[in-house]
């Protein structure tokens, strides 16, 4: 028999086993994607939760001063796209780890930015060169873990993700309040680029990973192939929508809780944030209801639970507005639960590019809507971007109801899509 490449890449990898749950090599990735999750959303979202002092510090609007997040997620949008393209060429270690450690010095680099545009500059990169890790874990973890033991440490991950989002809004909220903001974003620089030197050090290589050489027309084909699928269609469609509207409630309540009648300090404000812990459990139960009753049951009914917790934020009540971002938390976060493990399902080939336009259209969706409510805030008032807010979930919830009516697919089990 003739041992070509593929044939001596086939013997290589019977040769070298999957890692198992309860070996070195699985608490290191374990630790290492842990490490890894957390750090990529410490850096990205923590500037969301001190907007109000951005916009009185560099004397810009609200809208303006959202431009620091929505550079980061634009920015990471593209880089999404074109790190899945290049991810079959180069070390998959190699390139999460030069993600973490370079999107590092970027977020250093913006504590020390002269002027807004600088900044908004710097967390534009800083989003770039985040990327890489998100668009790689899922196919490095599928390459090297066995799929009994996969279930577990992909928790884990996304679970890093979570609360490396709400540490990274909180504890910059905190810092602002006691010290200052560029204290806060250098110090996380500082402790991301410390995790990034540890990732590097304790990831196991890739074991089962062999470059190839990545085709244009290859991906361009797969890309049209899943655009061309109407439920895809309706599920990025969805989550953009869903996505803007939550950006928009963690970018601007902030203004208002700090306004009358509330008149919130930042370090009171920040604590708002660790309402991602509800998401965190949001997801959690929301995936095992699913199991139960269905996607396609259970999907509408978290989106009239979003947009029930978005109106009682109208409030003046503080708990009244506490409860209802409770709510909407739980509910946007189980809505993104239950459609990132509908791809898996839907997409018959090329799932890693189908969940890289659905994260594509998740972080668009964020930079756009979440900038555009801006200018409504200060037309409007909070009630206009409630009233935005509720037009775009409203739209969310009909196309859950036409998800309803799609066919079932029979497919291999479900990849969930991490994001924060």
């Amino acid at each position: 028999m003739h041992e070509g490449p593929l044939s001596s890449i086939i013997l290589t990898r019977q040769a070298v086993p999957l890692v198992r749950r309860g070996t070195p090599e699985y608490r290191a990735i374990t630790v290492g994607m842990l490490l890894g999750g957390f750090a990529t959303f410490l850096q990205l979202y923590c500037l969301q939760s001190i907007l109000p002092t951005l916009s009185e510090e560099f004397h810009v609007t609200p809208a303006t001063s959202s431009y620091v997040v929505s550079a980061a997620t634009m920015s990471l949008a593209v880089g999404l796209l074109l790190t899945s393209f290049l991810s079959d060429l180069l070390s998959r270690r190699r390139l999460m780890s030069l993600s973490l450690l370079a999107s590092s010095v970027f977020t250093i680099a913006a504590a020390w930015s002269p002027n807004f545009s600088i900044l908004v500059a710097f967390c534009g990169l800083k989003g770039f060169a985040l990327s890489g890790l998100p668009a790689i874990a899922m196919a490095y973890l599928s390459e090297e873990i066995e799929p009994l033991s996969l279930g577990q440490i992909m928790g884990l991950y996304i679970g890093g993700n979570i609360l490396g989002g709400m540490m990274g809004r909180v504890v910059t909220a905190l810092l602002t309040g006691w010290i200052s903001w560029r204290f806060a974003l250098g110090s996380i620089g500082v402790v991301c680029f410390i995790m990034g030197v540890v990732f590097l050090r304790i990831l196991p290589a890739s074991r089962h990973f062999h470059p190839r050489r990545p085709s244009a027309a290859k991906l361009w084909r797969q890309v049209r192939g899943h655009m061309s699928d109407p439920v895809l269609l309706e599920l990025f469609a969805f989550i953009g929508l869903m996505m803007g509207s939550f950006i928009s409630v963690y970018n601007y309540l902030g203004f208002r809780l700090k306004a009358a009648p509330f008149f919130l300090s930042n370090s009171f404000v920040g604590a708002i944030f660790s309402m991602y812990l509800v998401g965190f459990f949001g997801s959690y139960l929301s995936g095992a209801m699913a199991d139960r009753m269905g996607r396609r049951s259970l999907l509408w009914m978290l989106v009239i639970l979003t947009l029930v917790g978005l109106w009682l934020m109208l409030a003046n009540s503080l708990w009244v507005v506490i409860g209802g971002l409770a709510l909407f938390t739980f509910g946007f976060f189980g809505s993104h639960s239950v459609a990132s493990s509908w791809i898996g399902r839907r997409a018959l080939h090329a799932r890693a590019i189908a969940s890289a336009l659905y994260l594509f259209f998740y972080y668009v969706g964020s930079s756009v809507l979440g900038s555009a409510t801006g200018v409504v805030l200060r037309q409007k008032g909070w009630a206009g971007v409630v009233e935005v807010l509720s037009v775009a979930i409203f739209v969310s919830l009909c196309l859950s109801l036409l998800l309803r009516k799609t066919k079932k697919r029979a497919t291999p089990p479900e990849i969930a899509v991490a994001s924060s």
